[in-house]
């Protein structure tokens, strides 16, 4: 028997199967991929198929339907098994800490095969080279003399070799982009910009998961005037104790028949909810402690809406400045225009539209600023870009 299992430790994996066992073209269509690591359960055996990124999140269960069914009608029998609300044993820091040292594996793998194929293919195009040295320059091909054809399937080789050779070569190069990618894995993860934005989208999740578990307002009529909604004659109360215990009228207004309602979450709905909650802060946590050691360790500054005011110039990774129009909670309103590209500072006063008036203004959010500079130091390194009926 196989079974499709997900759990918030393992991800979604389907035990019981293995690289040759036959089940891999019709597992692999549902949206599974394989894998040589994963861990043999004691219970029920080996497994080689999983789905990607369901670790310490809640079950695809489109893809595990999808498995299920299609597994089924191919004659084999199926469990499917889901927790989506035991935490997982390992931390994130280690979760974190193993994808780095894949990272690392892949990065040596991927060298490996860069390496193997271009010596490969270079040697196949000097091997080439070398034969055609051989050959007096500007030889022709001896039409009707008893070696035409030899030598022209030894051209025809050659011509042959050589591509091979070339593609190599170019496997070769696609082998180091995927190796150099694997090797700036750890950097681009952990970059300043890039942990903050993965901070503000987990705080995202969480505010909407505390949303979700508030539950759900609805408005429903007091007495069911229709029978097309399949409650005709059923009380409000009744109404209400075929929901979710803790949901209850809010207010009623009975002049317009109409009741505000608020549908509280299931047991297990709001259980699996809690343990996302649980999850995703611990990852709040740890990427905060890492923009906190950036911070110490290397002095970064991380920007906020207190380090600026109307009229600083920024820098966001060029070297041109943008005057600051507005300052909002989480980006800055920047000055900017089609001429902007001719300008070493933009401002408000010398930026233009394509019809030749004033120009517009752009958000950056904060974690794309690199540099600042303040509105007076501003005017008195750039006075030409403001102009002099500027109150400021």
């Amino acid at each position: 028997m196989l079974v499709i299992s997900h759990t918030l430790e393992t991800g979604t994996v389907v035990y019981g199967t293995d690289r040759n066992d036959g089940t891999g073209p019709i597992i692999k269509k549902t949206g599974f991929r394989p894998s040589q690591n994963l861990a043999e359960h004691p219970e029920y055996g080996s497994a080689y198929w999983y789905v990607a990124s369901t670790r310490r999140r809640r079950a695809k269960t489109d893809y595990i339907d999808r498995c299920a069914a299609a597994l089924r009608d191919a004659g084999h029998q199926i469990r499917v098994e889901i927790d989506n609300t035991t935490l997982p044993t390992t931390s994130f820091a280690q979760l974190e800490q193993e994808r780095y040292e894949r990272a690392e594996e892949r990065a040596d793998r991927f060298t490996t095969f860069a390496d193997n194929a271009a010596a490969q293919g270079t040697r196949a195009i000097e091997q080439v080279d070398q034969d055609r040295k051989q050959i007096p320059l500007g030889q022709p091909h001896l039409i009707g003399h008893h070696s035409y054809n030899k030598t022209v399937r030894q051209e025809q080789q050659r011509n042959a070799r050589e591509q091979r050779g070339l593609e190599h070569v170019r496997r070769g190069r696609r082998w180091r982009q995927r190796a150099d990618a694997a090797e700036r894995f750890q950097s681009g993860r952990q970059a300043i910009g890039t942990t903050q934005r993965r901070i503000e989208r987990l705080e995202a999740e969480i505010r909407a998961h505390d949303r979700f578990l508030a539950g759900r307002l609805e408005h429903w009529e007091i007495t069911i005037t229709t029978g097309s909604t399949g409650e005709y004659g059923i009380s409000l109360d009744e109404r209400l104790a075929r929901r979710p215990p803790g949901s209850h009228v809010l207010s009623l207004d009975e002049g317009r028949n109409v009741a505000e309602v608020l549908i509280a979450v299931g047991p297990q709905a709001r259980a699996e909810i809690q343990a996302q909650i649980t999850l995703l802060t611990e990852e709040v946590d740890y990427w905060r402690n890492h923009v906190a050691a950036l911070q110490a360790d290397q002095g970064m500054k991380v920007w906020s809406k207190s380090d600026f005011v109307r009229g600083d110039l920024i820098q966001c990774g060029g070297q041109r400045w943008y005057e600051i129009v507005r300052v909002n909670p989480k980006t800055l309103s920047v000055a900017n225009g089609v001429n902007s590209v001719d300008l070493k500072v933009v401002t408000r006063f010398n930026a233009r539209s394509a019809t030749g008036g004033p120009g517009w203004t752009d958000k950056l959010p904060y974690h794309q600023v690199t540099d600042q500079m303040d509105a007076a130091e501003a005017r008195t390194r750039f006075p030409d870009a403001f102009s002099a009926a500027d109150p400021a």
